[in-house]
């Protein structure tokens, strides 16, 4: 999953119009040329939690699924710093969802116990977004900016500082 969305996948080239405001059906377009254009970011992180995906595989021709093997996927339940998903959801924001790791223990798992030797730490990830703004004079229209965001993606266990 790591290496799918670390890859470069989600680089952006933003056209020159950026600093004018749009409508939301432009918004919506625009939109959509954008998260096309992080679908293997999408894919690895939706099948690596076995989401149902909330886009329409019409909308998106292009768009394949990458199957796995469950047990090759769920790293979350097997590391010895697990962790859990949670959807960070804002609006002004595209993606409006993101999901974020959340480390499940401070210590790390050995042998089937919590140690408290070991630390575990999130893995942060920096992620490209689209920034939505209200146009100031037309609350019917929205700047929209290239803007990113670091998450957590996994947790590791770590040796304390």
């Amino acid at each position: 999953m790591l290496v799918l969305c670390i890859c470069g996948c989600l680089s952006f080239a933003w056209p020159s119009s950026a600093k004018r405001c749009f409508n939301q059906r432009q918004v919506d377009r625009r939109a959509a040329r954008f998260i096309m254009s992080i679908h293997c970011f999408r894919t690895a992180v939706s099948d690596s939690i076995h989401l149902r995906r909330h886009w329409d595989r019409q909308s998106f021709p292009c768009f394949k699924l990458h199957t796995a093997p469950v047990s090759s996927v769920q790293h979350n339940n097997r590391s010895l710093s697990p962790w859990r998903y949670r959807i960070d959801e804002r609006e002004d924001r595209i993606p409006s969802k993101i999901m974020v790791a959340e480390c499940l223990y401070e210590g790390c798992i050995i042998n089937k116990h919590e140690n408290m030797e070991y630390n575990s730490v999130p893995v942060l990830a920096t992620f490209t977004v689209l920034q939505k703004t209200v146009c100031p004079g037309n609350p019917q229209h929205y700047l929209v900016t290239v803007d990113s965001v670091t998450i957590a993606v996994a947790c590791t266990c770590v040796v304390p500082r």
